[in-house]
């Protein structure tokens, strides 16, 4: 009863009319029930990005508390982890490269959805601020289900059965690459993975642009470079205002996206003498279609 009375205190707040939701009254610390992690995973769907206020985890109850959604998926840069918990990678402004300089941040802060080179993608994404500037460094999500909804017409026709080719990083990306993922992937000969441009929710049977730009090698039919105009030029006419939230975080939000139908990008709007740090945990995905 007492697990049962904890899971009726939650309460669902929509944030923005396209997207985004806030849950309290929630302690992810404690067991919940079946009914309940469903209701929590509904709610990520339904809404894109939902974010779970007022957690107070360490770095293995985060990870305990990530795993009610799934299962979790390694992260494919493995350079930052969280001692002990291989599953749990850490964002920070303070990391530097394999050459001791510090880490080029500025590589996601485009439009993208995660490990599209795999080929199942995580599902979810999830971040919780161990340390954070006074303001600034937010993350925006875009719902890409009501872009794709809200595109005109020729558009959706261009594009709806569009193939990518992904790999770690896109040829035509070479010049800003993280070198040590750019070394392993010229080591590796894995050949790209192929997916699909506009993809089918496995859950609600929408559709969204789905894709990460710096690991698009090419649009089947297209060039490199050819496709990475193409693709800016896609974003541009897609991702508008009203379908876009920025989180500003507080120290005990848990923010899970779902990559299924969206995109993010972090923000770097902050004094960089501040400490940033997240922990991240991807839950695997299905095969896109």
């Amino acid at each position: 009863m007492e697990m049962l009375a904890k899971a009726e205190t939650m309460k669902v707040t929509k944030l923005k009319e396209h997207i985004g939701a806030e849950v309290t009254g929630i302690d992810l610390r404690e067991p919940i029930d079946a009914a309940t992690r469903q209701r929590l995973n509904d709610v990520v769907a339904e809404h894109v990005v939902m974010v779970i206020r007022g957690q107070k985890f360490t770095a293995a109850q985060y990870q305990a508390a990530a795993e009610l959604f799934g299962e979790l998926m390694e992260d494919q840069n493995r350079r930052y982890l969280v001692d002990g918990l291989p599953l749990v990678s850490v964002l920070s402004n303070r990391h530097k490269d394999s050459q001791g300089n510090p880490a080029k941040v500025g590589k996601n802060a485009t439009w993208h959805t995660d490990h599209t080179n795999q080929e199942r993608p995580p599902k979810f994404t999830m971040l919780y601020p161990v340390a954070l500037p006074d303001k600034g460094g937010g993350t925006s999500i875009c719902n890409m289900r009501a872009a794709y909804d809200a595109l005109p017409e020729e558009w959706k026709q261009r594009i709806t059965d569009m193939k990518t080719a992904c790999s770690l990083i896109s040829s035509a990306r070479f010049k800003i690459a993280n070198p040590d993922i750019l070394r392993a992937q010229q080591e590796s000969q894995v050949p790209p993975t192929i997916q699909p441009l506009v993809r089918t929710h496995p859950e609600r049977g929408t559709k969204a642009i789905w894709f990460h730009k710096s690991k698009t090698e090419r649009i089947l039919g297209m060039e490199p470079q050819e496709t990475q105009a193409f693709l800016d030029e896609l974003l541009e006419t897609a991702i508008r205002p009203q379908f876009v939230y920025v989180h500003e975080y507080k120290l005990g939000d848990m923010l899970i996206v779902d990559n299924r139908s969206a995109m993010h990008k972090a923000g770097f709007d902050y004094d960089h003498s501040q400490h940033r740090m997240l922990y991240r945990i991807l839950v695997r995905g299905d095969r896109p279609f």
